[in-house]
């Protein structure tokens, strides 16, 4: 094979959405071609994000997309084709490589193996610690790379302060939407989590306060078009992850552990995989938001 499958579905649909115009008419095509998922239309996220290697698209997305826009899979899967004939062996090798064609198709959408009993699905990457992750997944790195970013822990301190005041604020009027979830300094969950950890009473609630002043901060240095794109929340529920979800295609988990501080806890990188419809990717995602939807607005 002339190239890896991965790079091959990344070439065609590359090539199809700049002959359609756009990832939007390019997803608009394949519905036509009753290619699409349950909902309806892909969206164009979801052809960038085939594009760029951070999603594998289905089967017949990349099928599709070659037969819309005259794009030949056999050059690309290291099959010749034959020059055009009429006598037989031209028949058989043409069957021969649709044959070939099928099976690589059929490999990629095989279920796994029934004797391989564990699967990582959708996990990246495991850190021993926060520290740990952070130096594999620099927080500025991240921020700077990423369109829209939520965040919920207790006192986001990832974000507050391992980057200035400065560069949050450039990196918001460039582009970048930031959701922030802290739990509540002065709600029931900060005091249990102080007693678990074995703080003194109101030492975690202070370090909270601490951090929203410097959101605050941050929003009030900002254009007003920019400030919008910084939202804060606070929740007083039972302190369970460190979650922070990235332009809906990765995210970083950390647990809250019994005595534990939030800083020597394990953390797992866990990227948005097509392939893995059960993956863990969708249950932080959904924590997120179901805690956004029941939190309370934070405006002083």
């Amino acid at each position: 094979m002339s190239q890896t499958w991965d790079a091959v579905v990344r070439d065609v649909l590359d090539q199809a959405r700049r002959a359609a115009g756009g990832g939007a008419p390019l997803a608009l095509a394949l519905r036509s071609a009753n290619v699409g998922p349950e909902s309806g239309t892909y969206s164009e996220s979801a052809v960038s994000n085939w594009i760029k290697g951070r999603a594998r698209p289905p089967a017949d997305v990349v099928l599709a997309a070659a037969s819309l826009y005259g794009i030949s899979l056999d050059t690309r899967l290291g099959v010749e084709p034959a020059a055009a004939r009429s006598d037989p062996e031209g028949i058989d090798e043409l069957r021969g490589a649709l044959h070939r064609l099928e099976a690589l198709v059929h490999e990629r959408l095989a279920p796994p193996s029934e004797q391989s009993l564990f699967s990582t699905r959708d996990v990246r990457g495991v850190f021993a610690t926060r520290s740990e992750a952070q130096s594999a997944v620099p927080v500025l790195r991240t921020l700077a790379s990423a369109e829209h970013v939520d965040a919920m822990g207790l006192s986001l301190n990832a974000l507050c302060q391992t980057v200035s005041d400065v560069t949050l604020a450039e990196l918001v009027e460039n582009g970048l939407t930031l959701r922030c979830l802290f739990l509540d300094p002065d709600g029931k969950a900060t005091k249990a989590r102080e007693l678990e950890e074995g703080h003194p009473s109101g030492h975690l609630a202070k370090l909270t306060r601490a951090n929203l002043l410097v959101i605050q901060r941050l929003r009030e240095r900002l254009t007003p078009e920019a400030e919008g794109r910084v939202q804060v929340r606070t929740y007083d529920e039972p302190v369970r992850f460190n979650i922070t979800n990235i332009d809906g295609t990765r995210s970083l988990v950390q647990p809250y552990l019994p005595g534990v501080r939030g800083l020597d806890a394990p953390t797992f990188l866990i990227e948005l995989d097509d392939d893995e419809p059960h993956g863990l990717y969708p249950v932080f995602e959904r924590i997120f938001t179901e805690t956004w939807e029941r939190a309370r607005a934070f405006d002083h």
